[in-house]
């Protein structure tokens, strides 16, 4: 085809390969790459062959990314977040591990710990029902026209970061907050007491919340309505993955076996989305878990810019760039 009739990604990969071509030229260790979002229009598995190529490849390697498919590549040594504070000034933070963090933990989380590079604050929760739950609370606060100009995290800029338990959440919290970013924790009652050295960790944290239930789906079936969750029961008992250990829904069904069903359901389907499915159910605020709303109302009111309405606007978060050297 006509080199003008090719595609976005098309012609990136016909420049990045002219310029590879004059790289060899010149002699591989001789030459500084620098590129900048070089996922622009490329599929994820074409940007980390791309990154692949040019670090073997190239003496130095300088890239400017969005992505966490590229940034994945890079290890936390070499990663530097940029952000521009409100009076436009640019700083940086590195990637600095405590000398507690095993580098292993941080690669079984690598694609998470990229997106947080690109974060502008951090939600860390101890499990994917939670990072489930969140969004779905976030686009039922969006939705209620009595909660004025509150902004979903995802154009806040929150990510929700799943630490697969409950001693996690507090242990990355000082990786997060050596980037400089707010950092908002919550899970569960433990099984058994954090030690000291872990529960000093909790300080490190912008808000931190431990719920006053051993589990989401206990704290749900106690605080949504009833009326929400025979809503909810009646959605998703015609899913082709309903759980075939549970009975169907009953219209007369008394009060408390709607809620042993709400909680039984998801727990059979743990991981499935099923929590989820019940926060969607809601129509607003006022049917939410007070304590889980409460805590992305103040992520919303921590983020406003200083000379912001409290709760009025709706502007996109101002997006962070990202370095990696």
């Amino acid at each position: 085809m006509p080199f003008t009739r090719l595609s976005t990604g098309s012609l990136n990969l016909l420049v990045f390969a002219l310029l590879t071509y004059i790289a060899e030229l010149e002699g591989d260790d001789s030459v500084i790459f620098a590129i900048e979002e070089p996922e622009i229009a490329l599929p994820p598995h074409a940007q980390r062959r791309l990154v692949d190529f040019v670090l073997k490849r190239m003496g130095q390697v300088i890239v400017t990314s969005h992505s966490p498919y590229v940034i994945e590549k890079f290890e936390p040594s070499r990663t530097v977040a940029l952000a521009r504070d409100p009076e436009g000034t640019l700083t940086s933070h590195g990637v600095t591990l405590p000398t507690d963090f095993k580098p292993s933990k941080y690669r079984l989380y690598q694609r998470q710990f990229a997106e947080a590079v690109l974060a502008r604050a951090m939600l860390v929760v101890e499990g994917a029902t939670e990072a489930a739950v969140f969004p779905a609370l976030s686009d039922v606060l969006e939705a209620d026209p009595a909660v004025d100009g509150y902004v979903h995290i995802d154009l806040a800029g929150v990510t929700v970061f799943d630490a697969q338990s409950d001693v996690n959440v507090l242990t990355f919290v000082p990786v997060f907050k050596a980037l400089d970013k707010p950092v908002y924790g919550i899970h569960d009652q433990p099984n058994k007491p954090f030690t000291p050295a872990v529960q000093a960790k909790t300080t490190d944290f912008t808000h931190y919340v431990e719920l006053e239930h051993k589990s989401i789906e206990k704290l749900l079936v106690a605080e949504v309505p009833i009326a929400v969750q025979r809503r909810f029961l009646a959605q998703v008992s015609h899913r082709d993955d309903y759980p075939s250990g549970c009975p169907r829904p009953s219209e007369e069904a008394t009060d408390d076996q709607v809620r042993s069903l709400t909680s039984d359901v998801p727990c059979a389907r743990k991981g499935d989305g099923y929590s989820a499915l019940l926060i969607t159910e809601c129509t607003g605020r006022s049917e939410l878990p007070a304590v889980l709303a409460d805590l992305l109302l103040r992520i919303d009111r921590d983020l406003r810019p200083a000379n912001a309405p409290q709760r009025s606007g709706g502007d996109d978060a101002p997006t962070d760039e990202t370095d990696e050297n």
